[in-house]
């Protein structure tokens, strides 16, 4: 009798901590976060997006220089638009592994 009912709080806790996992959208999911080993073995650019491309960002920095880093489907990206101010984290071959928004 125990086991039967502890059985059934443990699949009723179970059940209740997937769906907490499934509340959470596709975008939330992705959300830009980059991971410490990012943080300080990558390269990072800051500015404004300049241009958006099917393969690529295109970042403007402050001082005017234009850096193009390239995306595919493992880059953890915020949904940015055209001027938005954002940060990179460029690998050495000029993927980013994350873009997330910065700033208002």
């Amino acid at each position: 009798m125990r086991i039967g009912i502890m059985a059934m709080v443990i699949a009723a806790v179970g059940l209740n901590l997937s769906l907490l996992g499934c509340a959470q959208n596709a975008s939330e999911k992705r959300a830009a976060s980059p991971t410490m080993a990012e943080r300080l073995k990558q390269d990072s650019v800051t500015g404004r997006v300049n241009d958006i491309g099917a393969r690529y960002v295109s970042i403007r920095d402050d001082a005017g220089e234009t850096s193009r880093v390239r995306v595919d489907d493992q880059t953890k990206m915020d949904h940015v638009v055209i001027g938005d101010q954002v940060k990179a984290f460029v690998s050495d071959d000029g993927y980013a592994s994350t873009i997330q928004r910065v700033g208002p």
